[in-house]
């Protein structure tokens, strides 16, 4: 066939589709439009310009939330500032929220003095204050909620924290803010810091909501079970004066595992439309697991899921399971007076889904008991050292654990701990570990009533008949 040189190719690059997109927004074509537009950013992120005009098609498409969140990231990765400030201000005049327009805006005048946007501002909403430092504060920490709730609520909890930190002295030190940072201390894990900040917040006010709420959440996982149960009680008696404080009441019950109390105060909300969050969804899933309504519980674990852009954890029902297998094949396992029982059980351990939600000091206490070879294990496993033999054996595990047929024969994962320190001992390459694994379920099969084929072999461990039969040569000569 004859070449067609007059074929002029087309690349599909940045240009190309923001030419494309310019063009359907002129068109009003808005959907379409954004669709080049994200492409264009998905190239060129940085492009500003390309952003607000992404936003724009967003908004009238009906999905202005998308597009204030375009700005937030701006904000919260300190990048284009005033710019995102300015945008977002336009963009809650278009969206008819006065209140938003005007404190987003007045956060771009205070970082570019500009007067005359200040003034139109001023004039358009009819707005009159009589100090310019209270309008100032107000609009600083409206933003520095915003933001903080916008990562926070996506898991961002590292993120949300340096962003308060970043914040003016004067706006890091008023109470909304310091409540915020005291809950991302107390998500993040660091109690000590969280707890000073709590108990400092409640000095000042003990009737704050939630300096309350988050101080109760602090002293059930630090186990400080008599100061608990009587912030507990506090907690049950509390009265939220809007819905703010009824969400947090709620979120906070829920982790408390009073889960009917929370589904009271939620479940309206969520009627209402309002706080759909991952920590929303996350708690009426639990909350509804635990009431016994599965289905619902579903239900909003798949619409988390349908909005995490993180790790969410496993679902209730998967936990309930993990929190069985635990109690009825690990915990025995744990107890053994044989060492290599006690070695499969941490191995177990570690293979649960949500273990640490029930790793309590219980538990914690009997792994403290284990022998130096055991805790270096569990310190191998958690720590993810680079420890040789004991590598070769977990690894060993992983492969026969994998495999659907083999994983519930508790005596042969034993008998492949063994087996593994005698190749360990005999000073062997370690480094394939599937062929000896293959090759001792074999043998191991080969001496037992439930009979395995070198064909069912092969294909578990995808071995080659030739590297089978070599490594059964090898450990049968051990």
């Amino acid at each position: 066939m004859a070449r067609n040189n007059n074929i002029i190719p087309m690349t599909l690059d940045s240009q190309f589709y923001k030419k494309m997109g310019e063009q359907k927004f002129s068109q009003q074509n808005y959907k379409k439009a954004a669709e080049y537009y994200a492409k264009v950013l998905d190239m060129s992120p940085q492009d500003f310009d390309i952003k607000v005009k992404y936003a724009e098609s967003l908004t009238h498409i009906g999905m202005s939330n998308q597009a204030e969140h375009l700005f937030y990231e701006n904000i919260a990765a300190g990048t284009m500032i005033p710019e995102s400030y300015y945008q977002l201000s336009q963009l809650n005049i278009t969206l008819n929220d006065p209140n938003k327009s005007f404190l987003f805006g007045m956060n771009y005048v205070i970082l570019t003095d500009d007067e005359d946007y200040k003034t139109e501002l001023e004039e358009m909403f009819e707005v009159s204050y009589s100090s310019n430092n209270d309008i100032k504060i107000e609009s600083q920490l409206f933003v520095a909620q915003v933001i903080f709730q916008f990562l926070f609520s996506q898991g961002r909890l590292e993120e949300a924290q340096n962003y308060i930190l970043r914040q003016d002295a004067s706006i890091q030190d008023h109470r909304i803010v310091r409540n915020l940072l005291a809950m991302c201390y107390l998500y993040l894990n660091d109690f000590d810091s969280a707890k000073v900040m709590f108990e400092r917040l409640l000095s000042e006010d003990s009737t704050d909501v939630y300096a309350l709420c988050h101080y109760t959440l602090l002293l059930y996982n630090t186990n400080d079970t008599e100061k608990y149960e009587r912030y507990l009680k506090i907690l049950n008696k509390v009265m939220p004066m809007n819905d703010d404080e009824s969400f947090k009441l709620g979120i906070v019950l829920c982790y408390l595992k009073q889960y009917e109390a929370s589904q009271k105060i939620l479940q309206p909300l969520y009627k209402k439309g309002k706080f759909l969050s991952l920590q929303m969804y996350n708690a009426l899933s639990f909350n509804h697991y635990h009431l016994n309504h599965i289905e619902e519980s579903k239900f909003f674990w798949n619409k988390l899921q349908e909005i995490a852009k993180v790790n969410v954890g496993y679902a209730p029902w998967v936990i309930d399971e993990s929190k069985a297998i635990f109690e009825s094949r690990i915990l025995p396992l744990l107890h053994s007076d044989d060492s290599h029982y006690r070695l499969y059980g941490i191995f177990l351990l570690n293979q649960l889904k949500g273990k640490e939600v029930f790793m309590t000091e219980d538990i914690w206490s009997v792994l403290e008991t284990m022998n130096d070879y055991e805790k270096l294990y569990l310190t191998y496993l958690i720590q993810d050292l680079k420890l040789n033999k004991l590598d070769f054996i977990h690894r060993g595990m992983v492969k026969l654990y994998e495999v659907d047929s083999l994983t519930h024969d508790s005596l042969l994962f034993v008998t492949w701990i063994d087996q593994a320190e005698a190749v360990i001992a005999e000073k062997l390459d370690l480094s394939s570990v599937d062929a000896y694994v293959a090759a001792f379920v074999y043998n191991y099969y080969r001496n037992n009533e439930h009979k395995v084929t070198k064909r069912q072999v092969e294909e578990w461990f995808d071995i080659s008949q030739y590297r089978l039969n070599k490594m059964i040569d090898v450990l049968l000569s051990i």
